[in-house]
């Protein structure tokens, strides 16, 4: 590619995994048996990318903490019963031609996720891309400190950040790295400030080329 860009920086859910699919298949099942409201798939997805069990608390603040928290647990271990069956509608289209690409034109490529360990690796390995990261950093609720500890050895003019989250940007800004709102996942221009957006996979590839610091 002939950039200088040398690593990108993935956020997961939401970026490179519409992990909304499995959580609101989850809540489906367990909802009705704990009593609780189904909650909507918007709601979902702007509560994701927080950790367990801040996540669950969001979706429910007005109900006791231990009824959400006892829940949660339940809807974890439905995720993971329900994720063989839903593998081929997690990623986004486009993602997987992008990581491959990125890889084979030696960029490295890191993963930082907020999700409980499981929660990242399952899903990774149900489809079948955790070979492409060459670091995965999750189960941390700081993403600005997570991005640090992946950059702080390198000029910072080599990394990109792409995520969906103002809170993705707001670490990329933080160590001084170029940050990427993903569109095509559940980004959205009017509620984050990032450097740059992109509606496809793909149209990352022409930031990197560019080489820009």
């Amino acid at each position: 590619m002939g950039s200088k860009i040398h690593t990108v920086i993935f956020d997961m859910d939401g970026t490179i995994t519409d992990s909304a699919v499995l959580t609101v298949a989850a809540f489906r099942k367990i909802a009705p048996g704990q009593g609780l409201p189904e909650p909507s798939e918007e709601a979902i997805k702007k509560a994701m990318g927080n950790p367990t069990p801040e996540f669950y608390y969001l979706l429910f603040p007005d109900l006791p903490k231990e009824t959400i928290y006892n829940a949660g647990i339940l809807v974890d271990e439905e995720e993971l019963r329900l994720l063989p069956m839903l593998k081929d509608r997690l990623l986004f289209p486009g993602c997987r031609e992008l990581l491959m690409l990125l890889k084979n034109n030696k960029i490295r490529i890191f993963l930082a996720s907020t999700g409980a360990r499981e929660h990242v690796y399952s899903i990774l390995q149900v489809t079948g891309i955790i070979d492409f990261f060459d670091t995965i950093s999750c189960g941390f609720p700081d993403k600005t400190n997570m991005i640090f500890e992946m950059v702080k050895d390198g000029p910072r003019q080599g990394y990109v950040m792409v995520g969906d989250m103002e809170k993705d940007h707001a670490g990329a800004k933080a160590n001084g790295i170029i940050s990427v709102g993903a569109c095509f996942g559940y980004c959205r221009r009017e509620r984050t400030a990032f450097d740059y957006y992109i509606d496809e996979p793909l149209d990352l590839l022409k930031i990197i080329n560019r080489g820009e610091k």
